[in-house]
């Protein structure tokens, strides 16, 4: 374990329960565990932490068994509410979930965004994070969004990242990227799930406390049968229909997504390559982080702290 000046594991503390707050999420002592930015420390560790810092009891409160920005216990109440919200949402949307999931040349599937840690609302997406096979991410991306929309269920889906098993890493290699990263939720694809975390190494900068998610695998048979199903479809598909296939659908669905281009509010978190398809024409990567950065100038009362460390400087090397 890195052993880190107990100011040191304060900012860490303070600045993972603020980023957590910016999505009015409170954070149970494990969760805080796992998503402590740029330090390594157990759960003991953080407890001590927190009863031995006047500092943190001043910017954070700790009731229930979660943690929590001071004056915001009205965020206990509004993780219940997203948490059941969450749930109800996941079973509604099994079925599109498996859909996305046995399309072929699918190769991998994780719940991505609020959905991933059961902070959504009523209203919210299925938003998924998809790998698939090289070559494959035009065509599975146009087949999966007309096959929803014929099933009723296009409303509900988001599938605004997809990429091939050829561009696995993801940018850019921030605390933003990070966040996500660590989040993700994987239903299908485990081993790729695992090549992908160690395409994203940098994740490991930023959170050193995390450790790959599990995957529950379904051992029923009607699972293996549809798994079946989906290896003689890739190779009937493979034959020649499937490259000829993924040309058409590049150029279909590219031509109708630059038309829309004008209304994209983030077009620097828009790709739309051979191998990745990112439509995050929405982003709020840069919000977020403003919110941050004001967050912690407001939770530290002085720049310097008792050690001498200045703690803006310390964000601006993490961010």
């Amino acid at each position: 374990m890195i052993r880190m000046s107990h100011s040191a594991l304060e900012r860490s503390f303070l600045q993972s329960v603020l980023y957590a707050a910016l999505f009015n999420y409170p954070l149970s002592s494990a969760q805080l565990c796992e998503a402590l930015i740029g330090a390594t420390a157990d759960e003991s560790a953080l407890t001590a932490c927190f009863a031995q810092s006047p500092m943190l009891q001043a910017a954070i409160e700790h009731a229930d068994g979660f943690y929590f920005p001071r004056g915001r216990r009205d965020l206990l109440t509004t993780r219940t509410r997203r948490e059941a919200a969450s749930r109800s949402l996941l079973a509604r949307l099994h079925g599109l979930q498996l859909l996305v999931q046995y399309m072929p040349f699918v190769r991998m599937v994780a719940l991505s965004g609020s959905l991933a840690h059961l902070n959504a609302d009523e209203e919210a997406d299925l938003d998924l994070f998809v790998i698939v096979a090289p070559g494959r991410v035009w065509s599975v991306t146009l087949t999966t969004l007309l096959a929803a929309r014929l099933l009723g269920w296009r409303r509900s889906l988001c599938l605004n990242y997809v990429v091939s098993e050829r561009a696995l890493m993801v940018g850019p290699a921030d605390l933003f990227s990070a966040n996500q990263i660590i989040h993700l939720q994987p239903i299908t694809g485990i081993e790729c799930y695992r090549r992908f975390l160690e395409a994203n190494r940098f994740v490991e900068r930023f959170y050193p406390n995390f450790r790959p998610r599990r995957l529950v695998v379904s051992r029923s048979a009607g699972i293996r049968l549809l798994r079946g199903v989906k290896r003689v479809i890739e190779l009937a598909l493979n034959v020649g229909i499937a490259p000829v296939y993924e040309r058409i659908c590049r150029m279909v669905y590219g031509r109708h997504l630059r038309r829309q281009a004008h209304t994209w509010q983030s077009r620097d978190q828009v790709r739309l390559e051979r191998e990745c398809l990112k439509l995050h024409t929405s982003s709020h990567r840069h919000e977020v982080m403003e919110r941050f950065e004001e967050a912690l100038e407001r939770a530290v009362a002085i720049p310097e702290s008792r050690d001498g460390h200045d703690d803006r400087a310390l964000f601006a090397a993490i961010s």
